[in-house]
């Protein structure tokens, strides 16, 4: 998922544009530098993964419970 710059209509990667901060303490919103005119842009870093619908981070196994089989050991 890419990011626009709304000062100089610059695209690229979140990887393109340098973190500078949060903008909450908890949560999942952040500024980067813009690389080409030095602007702080809003971005939100929480996304959903398009192949299980999981918000990234959390994975396919959070949640699940797991028991041993055997409880003799």
């Amino acid at each position: 998922m890419g990011l626009k710059c709304r000062h100089c209509s610059f695209e690229g990667t979140r990887a393109d544009f340098r973190l500078l901060q949060r903008v909450d303490s908890a949560g999942p919103d952040t500024y980067r530098l813009c690389p080409k005119c030095k602007a702080a842009v809003y971005c939100e870093e929480l996304e959903v993964i398009d192949s299980g619908g999981v918000p990234w981070g959390a994975g396919h196994l959070r949640g699940r419970v797991f028991r041993r089989s055997d409880k003799s050991d």
